[in-house]
Protein backbone atom coordinates (compact mmCIF):
# COMPACT_ATOMS: atom_id res chain seq x y z
CA UNK A 1 0.00 0.00 0.00
CA UNK A 2 1.42 3.37 -0.98
CA UNK A 3 1.17 6.42 1.24
CA UNK A 4 -1.64 7.71 -0.95
CA UNK A 5 -5.22 6.72 -0.24
CA UNK A 6 -6.96 4.65 -2.88
CA UNK A 7 -9.57 7.29 -3.54
CA UNK A 8 -11.37 10.43 -2.48
CA UNK A 9 -15.07 9.53 -2.50
CA UNK A 10 -17.49 12.43 -2.97
CA UNK A 11 -21.28 12.39 -2.54
CA UNK A 12 -22.86 15.63 -3.76
CA UNK A 13 -26.23 15.80 -2.03
CA UNK A 14 -29.10 18.27 -1.88
CA UNK A 15 -27.89 20.07 1.24
CA UNK A 16 -24.18 19.28 1.54
CA UNK A 17 -21.18 17.58 -0.01
CA UNK A 18 -19.94 14.51 1.88
CA UNK A 19 -16.48 13.11 1.29
CA UNK A 20 -14.01 10.61 2.66
CA UNK A 21 -10.51 9.36 1.90
CA UNK A 22 -10.43 5.56 1.80
CA UNK A 23 -8.04 2.67 1.79
CA UNK A 24 -10.09 0.23 3.86
CA UNK A 25 -13.83 0.02 4.46
CA UNK A 26 -13.35 1.20 8.06
CA UNK A 27 -12.26 4.55 6.66
CA UNK A 28 -15.90 5.24 5.75
CA UNK A 29 -16.38 6.18 9.40
CA UNK A 30 -14.22 9.31 8.85
CA UNK A 31 -16.75 11.12 6.67
CA UNK A 32 -16.60 14.90 6.49
CA UNK A 33 -18.82 17.48 4.83
CA UNK A 34 -18.45 20.82 3.09
CA UNK A 35 -20.47 23.26 1.02
CA UNK A 36 -18.06 24.13 -1.80
CA UNK A 37 -16.18 22.03 -4.35
CA UNK A 38 -13.09 24.18 -3.74
CA UNK A 39 -12.89 22.71 -0.23
CA UNK A 40 -12.07 19.29 -1.72
CA UNK A 41 -8.96 20.43 -3.59
CA UNK A 42 -6.83 20.25 -0.44
CA UNK A 43 -7.31 16.46 -0.41
CA UNK A 44 -6.22 15.81 -4.00
CA UNK A 45 -2.59 15.17 -3.08
CA UNK A 46 -3.68 12.48 -0.63
CA UNK A 47 -5.69 10.34 -3.06
CA UNK A 48 -4.88 8.45 -6.24
CA UNK A 49 -8.30 9.13 -7.80
CA UNK A 50 -11.62 10.89 -7.24
CA UNK A 51 -14.98 9.12 -7.48
CA UNK A 52 -18.16 11.19 -7.34
CA UNK A 53 -21.90 10.57 -7.24
CA UNK A 54 -24.51 13.26 -7.65
CA UNK A 55 -28.23 13.46 -8.33
CA UNK A 56 -28.48 16.65 -10.37
CA UNK A 57 -26.01 19.38 -9.42
CA UNK A 58 -24.37 19.16 -12.85
CA UNK A 59 -22.52 22.43 -12.32
CA UNK A 60 -20.83 21.14 -9.17
CA UNK A 61 -19.85 17.89 -10.90
CA UNK A 62 -18.38 19.90 -13.78
CA UNK A 63 -16.49 22.11 -11.34
CA UNK A 64 -15.03 19.07 -9.59
CA UNK A 65 -14.04 17.50 -12.90
CA UNK A 66 -12.34 20.73 -13.96
CA UNK A 67 -10.39 20.85 -10.71
CA UNK A 68 -9.32 17.23 -11.18
CA UNK A 69 -8.13 17.98 -14.69
CA UNK A 70 -6.27 21.02 -13.42
CA UNK A 71 -4.40 18.91 -10.87
CA UNK A 72 -4.06 15.87 -13.18
CA UNK A 73 -6.14 13.74 -10.83
CA UNK A 74 -8.09 10.76 -12.29
CA UNK A 75 -11.82 11.55 -12.09
CA UNK A 76 -14.79 9.22 -12.42
CA UNK A 77 -18.48 10.02 -12.09
CA UNK A 78 -20.55 7.00 -11.15
CA UNK A 79 -23.94 6.50 -12.80
CA UNK A 80 -26.66 3.88 -12.44
CA UNK A 81 -26.15 0.84 -14.65
CA UNK A 82 -28.44 -1.99 -15.74
CA UNK A 83 -26.18 -4.41 -13.87
CA UNK A 84 -23.36 -3.70 -11.43
CA UNK A 85 -21.45 -6.29 -9.42
CA UNK A 86 -24.03 -8.86 -10.47
CA UNK A 87 -26.94 -6.80 -9.13
CA UNK A 88 -29.71 -6.13 -11.66
CA UNK A 89 -31.58 -2.82 -11.72
CA UNK A 90 -35.36 -3.17 -11.67
CA UNK A 91 -35.99 -0.08 -13.81
CA UNK A 92 -36.41 -0.75 -17.53
CA UNK A 93 -34.98 2.76 -18.05
CA UNK A 94 -32.21 2.18 -15.53
CA UNK A 95 -30.68 5.60 -16.19
CA UNK A 96 -33.65 7.21 -14.42
CA UNK A 97 -32.97 5.49 -11.09
CA UNK A 98 -31.14 7.97 -8.89
CA UNK A 99 -27.50 7.02 -8.48
CA UNK A 100 -27.80 7.61 -4.73
CA UNK A 101 -30.41 4.84 -4.54
CA UNK A 102 -28.29 2.57 -6.73
CA UNK A 103 -25.16 3.05 -4.62
CA UNK A 104 -27.14 2.42 -1.42
CA UNK A 105 -28.34 -0.86 -2.97
CA UNK A 106 -24.75 -1.85 -3.80
CA UNK A 107 -23.70 -1.05 -0.25
CA UNK A 108 -26.61 -3.02 1.19
CA UNK A 109 -25.60 -6.10 -0.78
CA UNK A 110 -22.14 -5.93 0.82
CA UNK A 111 -23.78 -5.84 4.26
CA UNK A 112 -26.31 -8.66 3.84
CA UNK A 113 -27.32 -11.22 1.25
CA UNK A 114 -30.78 -11.55 2.78
CA UNK A 115 -33.80 -9.98 1.08
CA UNK A 116 -33.55 -6.31 1.99
CA UNK A 117 -35.44 -3.04 1.97
CA UNK A 118 -32.99 -0.16 1.59
CA UNK A 119 -34.45 3.03 3.10
CA UNK A 120 -32.82 6.45 2.77
CA UNK A 121 -34.36 9.24 4.87
CA UNK A 122 -33.21 12.57 3.48
CA UNK A 123 -34.66 15.47 1.50
CA UNK A 124 -36.74 12.74 -0.09
CA UNK A 125 -37.47 9.41 1.54
CA UNK A 126 -36.73 6.43 -0.69
CA UNK A 127 -37.17 2.70 -0.35
CA UNK A 128 -35.80 -0.01 -2.64
CA UNK A 129 -36.53 -3.72 -2.39
CA UNK A 130 -33.77 -6.18 -3.33
CA UNK A 131 -34.26 -9.96 -3.33
CA UNK A 132 -31.35 -12.18 -4.30
CA UNK A 133 -29.44 -9.90 -6.70
CA UNK A 134 -32.53 -8.37 -8.26
CA UNK A 135 -33.73 -4.86 -7.53
CA UNK A 136 -37.53 -5.04 -7.74
CA UNK A 137 -38.36 -1.33 -7.46
CA UNK A 138 -39.34 0.97 -4.63
CA UNK A 139 -40.98 4.14 -3.35
CA UNK A 140 -40.21 7.85 -3.19
CA UNK A 141 -41.93 10.25 -0.81
CA UNK A 142 -41.21 13.71 0.66
CA UNK A 143 -38.70 13.76 3.47
CA UNK A 144 -39.26 15.37 6.85
CA UNK A 145 -38.36 18.92 5.81
CA UNK A 146 -40.39 18.78 2.57
CA UNK A 147 -43.45 17.52 4.43
CA UNK A 148 -43.16 20.32 6.96
CA UNK A 149 -42.61 23.00 4.29
CA UNK A 150 -45.58 21.74 2.26
CA UNK A 151 -47.86 22.03 5.28
CA UNK A 152 -46.73 25.58 5.99
CA UNK A 153 -47.07 26.64 2.35
CA UNK A 154 -50.37 25.01 1.49
CA UNK A 155 -52.38 25.15 4.72
CA UNK A 156 -53.86 28.21 6.39
CA UNK A 157 -53.16 28.83 10.08
CA UNK A 158 -50.58 26.05 10.26
CA UNK A 159 -47.07 27.02 11.25
CA UNK A 160 -43.98 25.15 12.40
CA UNK A 161 -40.50 25.50 13.82
CA UNK A 162 -37.31 24.20 12.25
CA UNK A 163 -36.64 21.47 14.81
CA UNK A 164 -36.67 17.75 14.11
CA UNK A 165 -37.87 15.93 17.24
CA UNK A 166 -35.43 13.60 18.98
CA UNK A 167 -38.20 11.02 19.37
CA UNK A 168 -41.86 10.61 18.46
CA UNK A 169 -44.44 12.06 20.82
CA UNK A 170 -47.73 13.96 20.59
CA UNK A 171 -47.77 17.75 20.49
CA UNK A 172 -49.74 20.32 22.46
CA UNK A 173 -48.83 23.24 20.19
CA UNK A 174 -49.27 23.58 16.43
CA UNK A 175 -45.50 23.68 15.94
CA UNK A 176 -45.01 20.44 17.84
CA UNK A 177 -47.97 18.77 16.17
CA UNK A 178 -46.45 19.49 12.75
CA UNK A 179 -43.02 18.20 13.79
CA UNK A 180 -44.36 15.04 15.42
CA UNK A 181 -46.78 14.45 12.56
CA UNK A 182 -44.00 14.62 9.96
CA UNK A 183 -41.87 12.31 12.10
CA UNK A 184 -44.79 9.88 12.43
CA UNK A 185 -45.15 9.83 8.64
CA UNK A 186 -41.43 9.20 8.22
CA UNK A 187 -41.47 6.42 10.81
CA UNK A 188 -44.49 4.90 9.07
CA UNK A 189 -42.53 4.87 5.80
CA UNK A 190 -39.93 2.61 7.42
CA UNK A 191 -42.55 0.40 9.06
CA UNK A 192 -44.41 -0.04 5.77
CA UNK A 193 -41.15 -1.06 4.09
CA UNK A 194 -40.81 -3.79 6.68
CA UNK A 195 -44.43 -4.83 6.32
CA UNK A 196 -44.15 -5.03 2.54
CA UNK A 197 -41.05 -7.24 2.45
CA UNK A 198 -42.26 -9.42 5.33
CA UNK A 199 -45.34 -10.41 3.30
CA UNK A 200 -43.19 -12.52 0.96
CA UNK A 201 -40.00 -13.16 2.93
CA UNK A 202 -39.53 -15.01 6.21
CA UNK A 203 -36.04 -13.66 6.86
CA UNK A 204 -35.04 -10.20 5.70
CA UNK A 205 -33.50 -6.92 6.81
CA UNK A 206 -34.45 -3.27 6.54
CA UNK A 207 -31.36 -1.06 6.21
CA UNK A 208 -31.92 2.59 7.07
CA UNK A 209 -29.58 5.44 6.13
CA UNK A 210 -29.82 9.22 5.84
CA UNK A 211 -30.12 12.03 8.36
CA UNK A 212 -33.69 11.12 9.27
CA UNK A 213 -32.62 7.87 10.92
CA UNK A 214 -31.51 9.75 14.04
CA UNK A 215 -35.08 10.42 15.17
CA UNK A 216 -36.51 6.95 14.58
CA UNK A 217 -37.51 5.06 17.69
CA UNK A 218 -37.43 1.53 16.31
CA UNK A 219 -34.33 0.31 18.11
CA UNK A 220 -36.12 -2.72 19.58
CA UNK A 221 -36.82 -4.08 16.10
CA UNK A 222 -34.04 -6.55 15.29
CA UNK A 223 -34.90 -6.57 11.59
CA UNK A 224 -34.14 -2.86 11.19
CA UNK A 225 -30.46 -1.91 11.01
CA UNK A 226 -28.97 1.57 10.81
CA UNK A 227 -25.99 2.51 8.65
CA UNK A 228 -24.67 6.01 7.97
CA UNK A 229 -23.39 6.96 4.54
CA UNK A 230 -24.60 4.03 2.44
CA UNK A 231 -23.98 6.09 -0.72
CA UNK A 232 -20.29 6.46 0.12
CA UNK A 233 -20.15 2.78 1.08
CA UNK A 234 -21.53 2.00 -2.37
CA UNK A 235 -18.90 4.19 -4.02
CA UNK A 236 -16.24 2.31 -2.08
CA UNK A 237 -17.27 -0.93 -3.79
CA UNK A 238 -16.50 0.62 -7.18
CA UNK A 239 -12.89 1.66 -6.58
Amino acid sequence: MSEQFKALLVDIGNTQIKYVLVNEVSDIAEVKSCQKIKDLVAYFDSAYQVLVSSVGHASQVAELQNECERYAKPFKQINTQANTLGIECGYEKFQTLGVDRWLAILAARAITQLPVAVVDLGTANTCDIVINNKHLGGWISPGFSLMRESLIKNTQNVFANSNMPEKLNIGDTTEDCVSFGCLASQTGFVMMAQQYISQSQDDYRVLVTGGGQKSLNLSNNEKILYFPNLVLRGLFRLI
